[in-house]
């Protein structure tokens, strides 16, 4: 879990460059942990759309792969992608 935190404070870096660059808040970070579970994810307040990554199905959900990065972290990053064109 602590690469993925990594990866999402990365992410998170470079999505805060985007809304400097705008000059607004267009990405807000989002956060919840319960217990030792953790919701990450960004919202995109000009598409309205957002993406989560719970790591409670991380634990238990065999879909995931340790070694790869989960599908959730690759939609965040083409969202941040998308944006900087714009």
């Amino acid at each position: 879990m602590f690469k993925l935190n990594r990866e999402f404070d990365q992410l998170w870096g470079r999505a805060q460059k985007v809304n400097e660059s705008v000059g607004s808040n267009r990405f807000q970070r989002i956060f919840h942990q319960q217990k030792r579970f953790v919701t990450v994810g960004l919202y995109d307040s000009v598409t309205k759309q957002y993406e989560l990554f719970d790591s409670v199905n991380f634990a238990g959900n065999f879909r995931y792969d340790k070694n790869t990065k989960p599908v959730e972290f690759a939609l965040m990053e083409k969202m941040v992608e998308r944006s900087s064109f714009l």
